[in-house]
């Protein structure tokens, strides 16, 4: 039987439990009311950074409109005559500008240029999407496209000159669809929908759900400068409340879980505890031993950097030795030139000169070989792991944190994918790929690389979740100077040189269910070289 103080213990030890689990359960209920508060707080300013992101949108647009008007083709349109023979190719830049701006500015659904009369002498549209060049003086008399008569189209007009003739002004207008303004920002957050505003209270585009009291709500504004619908705008966002709670439901049930549990855990508290004594034993024995490991590797470096250091004089030593000798035969075939000029034997000193630059030939052939291993791109090709730089690579844009959000997968071919090349330079074509895949994915994503044998060749892949890249500009991704980031365009005409310098083939192709694919193709190892 049980003495007193052992049931003592014992209803202690119950009232200690039901105490833990009542204290867990509050907080239970605390956190839930915490992260509602949170989450509400961050949805309004998750709502206020995507106003400022559709603002700073239309004013760049609004910018690059003004820039647009500036442009030479435009103005020269303007201020030329019809009748001037020059005008058809002003004309056709002009177009061409116009069309380059509306490819660039998927929001933007028409452009038109008026005279000071008012009319317009060139538009252009969408139709399906696309740009289109739109006839001013069509039959049906309408400038551009039918657009929906329920919703409003905003429009920028930037005046292009003084007033002509006409008595009007030249100017540039830009209709835009807020609809596909708001495209940038729904679906930022799980189900979330949102309407925009203008200053006279109608809605330009959006929906959202209908009001109550679990679903969180945000609004702010827009200074909307310089477009006739009235400013400011208003961007209004809702969101269901239980989308941020979904973190705290499943907390509390595994807690309510626990409550249960825990008289059983008392039961196994004495095992447990013993277990755990044995277990911080031996965790005691294995730090131990990985500390004396450390030290051994610390060691195995420090003579790895030796026999490195080591390496580097006898190098040094090798070459000194190479060139001295025939810095020594040039000195002495100086000195037998000197003695021959003094003694007026220009032929003997002829011979001697010769076998100076003999010599000099000899120490710039060294010379040449250093440098020759120095340059990564005059490298001597040799059997490498791709694995090994694919996983060097990976891991050191890993390390970089803008590029922290982005989730990294590594499956490679076991054991090992030997091929015949430069590690530098294939080197050089990881990194470019795979910087280039976190680089389409600015809000993080995921990045997978892979490679394989494939019928006695190498394959690489470096796979994103990116936007991908369109049919068009697939054919043309490895040009020099081609990008669809503002970048240089370079960096992928170059891996794609290196490749081919390889043996071997780069290819672009689209992802599965949305992304790109990178496939790097090269000739594998024989069976000599791999081993």
């Amino acid at each position: 039987m049980l003495t007193g103080r052992a049931r003592l213990s014992i209803g202690l030890a119950l009232l200690t439990v039901a105490g833990i689990n009542a204290a867990g359960l509050w907080g239970i209920a605390g956190a839930r009311r915490a992260v509602a508060g949170e989450a509400s707080r961050l949805f309004r300013a998750d709502t206020e950074a995507a106003a400022g992101g559709l603002d700073g949108v239309l004013s760049g647009m609004r910018a690059d409109l003004m820039f647009l008007g500036r442009l030479p083709p435009v103005t020269v349109l303007l201020a030329s005559d019809e009748r001037d023979p020059e005008r058809r190719t002003v004309r056709a830049s002009a177009e061409a500008a116009l069309l380059v701006f509306l490819r660039t500015h998927p929001e933007v659904t028409r452009l038109a240029v008026r005279g000071g009369d008012g009319k317009p002498i060139l538009l252009v549209g969408r139709r399906g999407g696309i740009p289109i060049l739109w006839v001013a003086s069509n039959p049906t008399g309408t400038e551009g496209p039918a657009v929906s008569p329920d919703l409003p189209r905003p429009t920028a007009v930037v005046a292009l000159g003084d007033a002509n003739a006409a008595g009007g002004v030249p100017a540039l207008e830009a209709e835009i669809a807020p609809a596909l303004l708001l495209t940038h920002e729904e679906g930022r957050a799980t189900e979330r929908t949102c309407q925009l505003h203008d200053g006279a209270g109608r809605a330009l585009a959006g929906t959202v759900g209908p009001p109550g009291p679990d679903r969180l709500q945000a609004d702010a504004t827009l200074a909307a400068e310089g477009w006739t619908s009235p400013a400011p705008w208003r961007l209004h966002c809702e969101q269901p409340q239980e989308v941020a709670m979904a973190l705290v439901e499943p907390v509390a049930a595994r807690y309510r879980a626990t409550l249960a549990l825990n008289v059983a855990a008392m039961a196994l508290a004495v095992v447990l505890g013993f277990f755990t004594v044995r277990e911080i034993s031996q965790r005691e024995r294995l730090e131990a031993r990985a500390r004396s490991d450390a030290r051994v590797r610390d060691l195995e470096r420090q003579l790895f950097h030796s026999e490195r250091l080591t390496t580097v004089g006898r190098l040094a030593a090798g070459i000194a030795h190479e060139i001295n000798n025939p810095l020594e035969g040039i000195a002495n075939y100086l000195s037998l030139a000197k003695e021959a000029l003094e003694r007026g034997d220009t032929d003997a000193a002829r011979r001697r000169l010769e076998g100076v630059g003999q010599g000099l030939e000899r120490a710039a052939r060294v010379v040449r070989q250093v440098l020759a291993h120095a340059d990564p791109t005059e490298a001597p090709k040799a059997p490498l792991d791709l694995n090994r730089v694919l996983t060097d690579t990976t891991d050191f844009v890993r390390s970089r944190p803008e590029f922290s959000r982005v989730r990294f997968e590594l499956a490679l071919a076991e054991p090992t994918l030997v091929v015949v090349g430069s590690p530098i330079m294939l080197g050089q074509v990881a990194l470019n790929l795979v910087v280039n895949a976190c680089e389409a994915q600015p809000g993080g994503g995921e990045v997978r690389v892979s490679s394989r044998r494939d019928d006695g060749r190498a394959v690489a892949e470096i796979a994103d979740r990116g936007p991908g890249i369109k049919a068009d500009d697939r054919a043309r991704i490895f040009e020099p100077f081609f990008s669809t980031k503002n970048s240089t365009g370079l960096g992928l005409s170059i891996c794609h040189t290196i490749v081919g310098q390889h043996g071997g083939v780069l290819e672009a192709l689209p992802r599965e269910d949305g992304g790109t694919v990178f496939r790097v193709t090269l000739p594998a190892a024989g069976q000599t070289e791999a081993a």
